[in-house]
């Protein structure tokens, strides 16, 4: 019988008592498990890609800070990720607000986002009370 993935998942979480991703690649080495085939163990290509996270997580960790309308500091990513021909890039954020194509782009992007995590969430009432209380 084959487990689908939440299965997979649940079982991995039952016999650990938590899930990490961590937990999931140690479950997953031995080539007989069924999400073995799920990940890259060629460490020649998956070097390459776990650099690139890396990549990404630097990027993503440089902030500007900036005056907001309470006159107060606060911070904001130095880059932001603009899509760009089928994937996606990073500009620095004052060319994105400096350029009405770019920031209509960007914007757009966030409105996906927003939404998305809308459906994810729009069960979860606490949810909302956060949503509200941040707006207030």
């Amino acid at each position: 019988m084959t487990l689908d993935l939440r299965e997979q998942l649940t079982s991995i979480y039952e016999a650990r008592g938590q899930l990490t991703p961590q937990d999931v690649v140690d479950e997953a080495t031995p080539k007989s498990h069924p999400l073995h085939n799920r990940f890259e163990w060629n460490d020649k290509i998956a070097g390459p890609k776990y650099r690139l996270i890396q990549a990404q997580e630097l990027i993503r960790s440089v902030k500007v800070i900036y005056r907001n309308g309470a006159d107060e500091d606060d911070h904001l990513r130095a880059f932001v990720s603009v899509p760009r021909d089928g994937g996606f890039v990073y500009e620095p954020v004052e060319r994105v607000v400096e350029n009405d194509v770019l920031t209509k782009v960007t914007l757009q992007a966030m409105e996906r986002e927003w939404r998305s995590m809308r459906r994810r969430y729009a069960r979860f009432e606490a949810f909302w009370k956060m949503v509200r209380a941040d707006v207030a």
